[in-house]
């Protein structure tokens, strides 16, 4: 190891990695990163945004992930189930601004560490 190696990196190992692409990606994702720099770009994503963050929602309220039931039609009716619930959450959050609708769900792995901390400060 260089005597000055150490103030040049943080990383575990202690050396630096360099990736070197193509020129026709470099510029590819160069001119991408220039082009989310712009205001029509920033525009169209916060419509994308605001669609992934219902889809994102009805998937943490509902467990929309995993169909319940078998056939799709009990499979159809358990997603416009899901769907209805997540406007009454969000018709809910309109009507009774700062309350929240619902608690957020809290991991095990925070629980636990809850838990520790507590049994710590004891």
């Amino acid at each position: 190891m260089l005597p000055v190696q150490d103030k040049c990196t943080i990383s575990a190992r202690g050396t630096r990695t360099l990736s070197l692409r193509p020129k026709e990606l470099h510029e590819t994702l160069t001119d991408a990163r220039a082009e989310q720099a712009t205001k029509t770009w920033k525009t169209k994503y916060a419509l994308r945004a605001g669609i992934e963050g219902t889809i994102n929602q009805a998937l943490d309220v509902t467990g929309l992930r995993r169909a319940r039931y078998r056939g799709l039609p009990k499979v159809r009716l358990q997603h416009a189930f899901s769907a209805t619930a997540v406007n009454v959450i969000r018709l809910d959050a309109h009507w009774n601004p700062g309350q929240p609708s619902f608690t957020p769900r809290t991991s095990r792995l925070t629980r636990l560490s809850h838990q520790l901390a507590a049994r710590t400060r004891n």
